[in-house]
């Protein structure tokens, strides 16, 4: 076998690491086993593989081996850069050398925005003080230079990331590419990447990929050729609990006040722009076209760019508001939204001005294009920018679109959950608000447009299964009932979690929903004594950025960040955090959502987790208050079927940043009562890996934990 004790994986391992390095894993064969059953025999697969598995290379030989015998590709989906680049640049360079009787072909795939378009660059080079402030000509001159030198022309190869405004004038994109057309066609750096990948036997995505193929395919009904994606019948799914997730995210819409502005200063923006450039263009020509196509741009385009300008500052300040009125940063719409005072006074009829205004820009840039296509010469000469103001176009009516989606539904479409919201920090001139719209049930759509146009389909992860079974994964995925075979199986972890780590639930401090201050009161004491016990190497888990907030305060104030490093989520950027964390040793790093998962610090450095209340989902969150209702409207019951499956895989998740290799060794301190004087506990405790468990009063327990801590050293 490739992944027994004598096959290919381990001679390669022995002989690039020694043979100490190799741990056969008899859990990860049987996990490849099911996927290549999975492959032989079609259907999808629910595989759970626990930490050390070895997941990633449990799917990848079965994939290679199957496109080495049928020349059938494999895309592998995850959700996180880092596990990204942990397969293309560790894993599948590794079974490139080890499998040795194959050619092993992969390719990373990104977005179109994420790749440098030669020809766009040439334009924007071309447009010069029309297009650009002084101030960020410099970055199109860095572009320029690094374009020459760059392998793979990707936004993440910068040295130095360029404005926002700039990269949006000089980014590959779906409708204003050429494609065989283009002079720039055979140094592009995207059809690279495509050619690649249309070669490959494994590519490499993410989740937000993947979706917007499925979108696009759903929009243009075609399921056999390249769309965003090459066609392909072989998937793999890992980090599959965040699949429906990405799914709300690319099946629904989004707009925000920002990203309307920034299609507005592409057209124009203080005199520079789209639209500043083809009047330069146009301007010194005196025949008739060109003062006719002036007068046009002057008296229709810049007037509607201006006014559709003031009408998106006056709606989204009134749906502003709205928000504030409301107390909070997040408000779920409903019917009754177009009932609001605002909405009578202001937020209606501006939202219609505003699209009319879209419309218009459309239509002037229609007849611009018409008068131009009368003399073909001076069409090929402005052709360019023409096509980058259609572009804009398109979007803006995008924008619009997913403006009345959010804002004014049609009464007889599909159930959707609509919500605004502020997001990021305040800036000083305006704070940004988003307005979305999700289909409320998208099992239908996964199962139609994604599992039912595949032949082979697994969907993995450390964390999919909720009090022992897929239930809950197979519904929210639309596998409930499914006509194509669904195989579902847990491969657990290898670890000897009985011996390296140890799971403590203090029982004597009030339930967070109870006696909030009370219980965090003693999430403060049991953080004080589990650092002293570990000696810092700590990560502290919470649910809010307010309690995170709050605990690193008490921290300081009581003096422990002097003796520890205190990392702070917020503070600084996540991986900064955690490459401090690592160097250090002996640092306590506060964090919320974002260090639940996702995080590998094996080793020494990350000795001891202190969860400070079971991770349920707000319940007056949009998407959660909608499932919730639609769950209790049809007769079932929300709490367990909807909000006790999402906390049990979050706690997991959480639980599994601990032990990472066969050598770590740990704590983990769970500070909510819950989990043993409710009778829903039962059930996510014993959806944890089977470390040694100590229940009782903090006062009575913490003993043991010093002497775990002691016998560990």
């Amino acid at each position: 076998m490739t992944l027994g004790p004598y096959g290919l994986v381990a001679q390669a391992m022995r002989g690039m690491y020694g043979i100490r390095d190799y741990e056969d894993r008899p859990s990860q064969r049987a996990m490849a086993t099911a996927v290549t059953t999975t492959f032989n025999e079609g259907g999808v697969a629910l595989l759970e593989a626990g930490t050390g598995v070895g997941k990633s290379l449990g799917y990848l030989v079965p994939a290679l081996r199957w496109a080495a015998a049928n020349g059938e590709r494999t895309v592998v989906s995850t959700a996180t850069i880092t596990l990204q680049e942990q397969l293309v640049a560790k894993d599948l360079p590794f079974l490139q050398r080890a499998l040795s009787d194959q050619p092993v072909r992969f390719a990373l795939l990104k977005g179109w925005r994420n790749y440098l378009c030669l020809n766009r660059l040439a334009a924007a080079q071309g447009a010069g003080a029309a297009l650009f402030d002084d101030n960020v000509s410099d970055d199109v001159a860095m572009i320029a230079e690094w374009a020459s030198r760059t392998k793979d022309g990707s936004l993440a190869d910068l040295p130095t990331a360029p404005r926002g405004e700039v990269w949006d004038e000089v980014s590959a994109e779906p409708d204003l590419c050429g494609r065989m057309k283009c002079e720039h066609y055979n140094d592009c750096f995207l059809f690279k990447a495509r050619k690649e990948a249309a070669a490959a036997d494994v590519v490499v995505v993410n989740h937000h990929l993947l979706l917007s193929d499925v979108a696009v395919r759903r929009q243009v009904q075609n399921w056999e050729d390249s769309a965003v994606l090459p066609a392909y019948k072989r998937l793999v799914i890992d980090e599959g609990h965040h699949l429906e997730e990405a799914a709300g995210s690319h099946l629904g819409s989004s707009i925000t006040r920002r990203a309307l502005s920034r299609l507005f200063n592409r057209l124009e923006r203080r005199g520079k722009g789209l639209l500043p450039t083809l009047a330069a263009k146009l301007s010194g020509k005196n025949d008739l076209l060109s003062v006719a196509s002036m007068d046009l741009l002057r008296e229709g385009l810049f007037s509607s760019v201006l006014t559709a300008r003031d009408r998106t500052q006056l709606l989204f300040e009134l749906l502003a508001a709205v928000l504030e009125q409301q107390g909070g940063g997040v408000l779920r719409l409903t019917e009754s939204f177009q009932e609001h005072d605002l909405w009578r006074n202001g937020i209606g009829d501006t939202l219609k001005e505003l699209l009319n205004e879209i419309d218009a820009i459309a239509k002037g840039l229609a007849m611009v294009q018409t008068r131009l296509e009368s003399d073909q010469s001076r069409l090929e000469e402005l052709s360019s920018t023409v096509n980058e103001i259609r572009g804009v176009t398109r979007r803006l009516q995008n924008a619009g679109d997913a403006l009345m989606k959010g804002l004014m539904p049609p009464a007889d479409g599909p159930a959707v959950v609509r919500w605004m919201e502020f997001q990021g920090k305040p800036t000083p001139h305006e704070r940004n608000l988003a307005v979305h719209c999700v289909p409320l049930d998208l099992a239908p759509v996964l199962r139609d447009d994604l599992f039912g146009r595949v032949e082979t389909a697994v969907v993995t992860s450390a964390t999919l299964s909720t009090d022992g079974g897929f239930q809950f994964l197979e519904r929210r995925l639309g596998l409930a009932g499914s006509t194509s075979p669904v195989r579902a199986a847990i491969f657990p972890s290898p670890f000897d979690y009985p011996r390296q780590a140890l799971l403590v639930v203090p029982t004597d401090l009030p339930a967070p929903n109870e006696q909030a201050r009370e219980h965090f009161a003693g999430v403060t004491r049991h953080l004080h004594d589990l650092a002293h016990a570990s000696d810092g190497g700590l990560f502290g888990l919470f649910t809010s950025h307010r309690d995170v907030r709050e605990m690193a305060e008490w921290m300081r104030g009581q003096g422990l960040s002097g003796r520890w490093p205190l990392l702070v989520h917020g503070e600084e950027p996540r991986d900064q955090l955690l490459q401090r964390f690592r160097e250090s040793g002996r640092a306590i790093l506060l964090g919320t959502a974002t260090f639940w998962e996702g995080i590998d610090v094996p080793g020494d450095a990350l000795r001891g987790l202190l969860i400070a209340k079971l991770p349920f989902r707000v319940p007056t969150e949009p998407i959660v208050a909608a499932q919730c209702e639609a769950i209790d409207a049809r007769g079932g019951n929300a709490f367990v079927e909807y909000m006790l499956p999402h906390a049990s895989l979050r706690l997991k998740q959480g639980f599994g940043r601990l032990i990472r290799t066969a050598t770590d060794a740990g704590v983990v301190v769970l500070s909510d009562p819950r989990v043993v004087t409710k009778r829903y506990g039962r059930a996510l405790l014993n959806g944890l890996p089977p470390a040694q468990r100590v229940i009782g009063a903090w006062g009575d327990v913490r003993g043991q934990v010093s002497a775990f801590y002691r016998s560990a050293r």
